[in-house]
């Protein structure tokens, strides 16, 4: 009994650390906005960089968050909508994420940065999506019981 008890602490614990990772989701969009003022191309090379690990971070942490989140839901009574909700919206993240790591990637081909700008339309507006549906998630994870 005790030791099911610390393995529910641990594993919230690792949940909401990885909840807290994910919060670059909110800010990404508001980072990537400052891609285009710099003013060369190498400088906006180096910091998409950045900002591609940012969100391999965010992936990382969203596949411990529905892990351990996954866990948690077992030892807890939740209807099946929240659950239908919960998983939905991290999938939409995860497909996100995906779709816009990938454009990093094509963007950074170039070391001259000569690739970014082509695809960084296509990475704001996937961020200030996967933003938006990381508050939803952040929401829905608050009130559960709106959906008893």
């Amino acid at each position: 009994r005790e030791a099911s008890r610390r393995m529910l602490q641990v594993l919230l614990y690792i949940h909401v650390v990885s909840a807290i990772l994910m919060g670059i989701y909110l800010v990404l969009p508001f980072l990537l906005n400052r891609v285009d003022k710099l003013q060369s191309g190498a400088s906006q090379f180096g910091f998409l960089s950045v900002l591609f690990t940012t969100n391999r971070v965010g992936q990382f942490a969203l596949i411990l968050s529905f892990l351990t989140g996954g866990y948690l839901v077992s030892k807890a009574d939740y209807s099946i909508v929240w659950m239908v909700l919960a998983v939905v919206l991290f999938l939409g993240i995860a497909a996100l994420s995906g779709i816009m790591g990938k454009r990093m990637r094509l963007a950074l081909k170039e070391s001259s940065g000569s690739a970014i700008k082509p695809q960084l339309g296509s990475i704001k507006t996937l961020a200030l999506i996967n933003g938006v549906l990381f508050f939803l998630t952040v929401t829905l994870m608050n009130f559960p019981n709106w959906f008893a």
